[in-house]
């Protein structure tokens, strides 16, 4: 969405934004940037110079250290704040957002009065209305600004509720109520209860549900209904929540709507197919999953034969579950360009593992040469980036463990300390070992006898850890990783 609101110079301010926070305090090369953000080294310190007015005006003046030394650029950011905050901040008040939100609530009356809203002439107020109308037109949807509040938007109902979708999830993410206004007590109970009797389900995964529920539920109660001859695809249930027990489960939401039973079932079976789809499901729930579909195996098969890997029964399960799960949501909604965080998952998995990333291309080109799939990655961008992500799942899985030594003055303390290691999520996994000899990587809160040869990522530690300790461990992790 950002490339709708942003102008290009500002999208490289912020990916030279990005680039800065992700790298730790020996700062970015002249170089890098210039090879890295497509900047020239005219344009550097007027890089610099915007990306000082951004920080200035998200996080104040005296809430960062942005400066120079010969050919190095440093930032230093004081407060805790992802990238995605603080560029979430900084376009929150941009007129794109207020138009959408003003078209939501049905409330937009004219551009005049809008513009006046945002402080902004008439005729750069038509110039963002071009970028609104881009940005819909990329869900195969028009605006229509001269017609009656509840129809300036044209198109499909399902699209217009996903293009909302997308636009929430992107902007507003956990604060989607500074968009929506207000709250829906109801369906807030209902996901409470949901989430209570089914815990594997992620909080990412609740969120996606709620917010794309109460945009169905906002847009019900206006009247906009899903047409009666609408027609899902063929997609798995949920393993561990029937149609029949959802149904149940899912009235409390619609006791004040005004709807006919079939309406009622159909948008039932709208939200079924939202929970269905956007909660991932743990592999110990898909047993019996069918794996003889034709595109399924001719999936697996690709990543076997290319990957150079046998995929066991349960992998085979979850890969048929996800990919299927995968071709019936894009068989549901469509969008026709690529979502700027999936690209920026994939440079940061180029970045660190480039030889993984080259096996994933050489799948997807193979992949592209089976008609199916050459037309869905066409229509669908994104498409690849979902299948990635059900290899990441796979090939993370199976990923050597890292083979630790702990050594601390108490065996109590020591206890603990493996614990919180293993409960930290560092992002692979740990097997501790009883020697340094066996070790990939040795934490101590001691001093280490001399040996040959020393061992090359030694990291030492007070107990119990800090935030210090942390942020050294996960570095130490890094470079074991980077060098294996």
């Amino acid at each position: 969405m950002e490339r709708f609101i942003l102008t290009e110079k500002e999208q490289q301010v912020f990916k030279l934004c990005s680039c800065l926070l992700n790298k730790d305090s020996s700062g970015m090369s002249f170089v890098e940037i210039i090879k890295e953000i497509g900047l020239s080294k005219t344009t550097i310190n007027y890089a610099i110079s915007k990306l000082r007015q951004v920080l200035n005006i998200v996080i104040g003046e005296d809430g960062y250290l942005l400066y120079k030394s010969t050919d190095t650029l440093y930032l230093e950011v004081y407060q805790s704040i992802s990238f995605q905050m603080l560029k979430n901040k900084y376009i929150s008040g941009v007129f794109f957002l207020h138009f959408f939100q003003e078209v939501y609530h049905e409330r937009f009356s004219s551009l005049m009065k809008e513009v006046d809203a945002k402080f902004m002439s008439y005729e750069t107020g038509k110039k963002e209305l071009v970028k609104c109308r881009a940005y819909m037109k990329h869900f195969s949807l028009q605006l229509f600004t001269k017609r009656k509040v509840e129809n300036m938007i044209d198109g499909e109902e399902k699209q217009i509720r996903f293009m909302f979708f997308c636009m929430v999830l992107s902007q507003f993410q956990c604060k989607f109520i500074d968009f929506f206004e207000s709250e829906n007590i109801q369906l807030n109970l209902f996901l409470d209860n949901i989430v209570k009797a089914f815990p594997f389900i992620f909080q990412s995964s609740k969120l996606k549900i709620k917010i794309f529920y109460r945009i169905a539920l906002d847009r019900i109660e206006k009247g906009h209904l899903l047409p009666e001859d609408m027609i899902f695809p063929s997609y798995f249930e949920c393993p561990v929540l029937s149609l029949e027990m959802f149904t149940q489960r899912v009235e409390m939401l619609f006791i004040d709507l005004d709807l006919t039973a079939q309406q009622k079932k159909l948008e039932i079976d709208f939200l079924y197919f939202l929970f269905c789809t956007l909660i991932y499901q743990p592999a110990y729930t898909l047993e019996g999953i069918d794996c003889q579909d034709n595109d399924c195996l001719t999936f697996i098969n690709t990543i076997e034969t290319i990957g150079g890997m046998t995929l066991t029964s349960k992998e085979k399960q979850y890969v048929c579950y996800a990919h299927k799960q995968c071709i019936v949501w894009h068989q549901m909604f469509h969008v026709s360009f690529c979502f700027h965080h999936l690209m920026t998952e994939q440079e940061r998995f180029t970045e660190k593992n480039s030889d993984y990333m080259l096996l994933w291309n050489q799948i997807a080109l193979a992949l592209q040469e089976v008609p199916i799939y050459h037309d869905a990655f066409l229509q669908h961008p994104n498409m690849t980036f979902f299948f990635q992500r059900i290899f990441n799942t796979i090939s993370f899985s199976r990923e050597i463990p890292c083979k630790v030594f702990l050594l601390c003055y108490s065996a109590i303390t020591q206890s603990t300390a493996m614990e919180n290691l293993k409960n930290r999520q560092l992002t692979i996994k740990i097997d501790f070992v009883n020697t340094i000899e066996e070790a990939d990587i040795v934490i101590s809160e001691l001093d280490l006898p001399d040996q040959e040869p020393s061992p090359k990522h030694i990291c030492f530690v007070n107990l119990p850890f800090d935030l210090r300790d942390w942020k050294n461990i996960e570095n130490t992790i890094i470079k074991w990783r980077t060098s294996e």
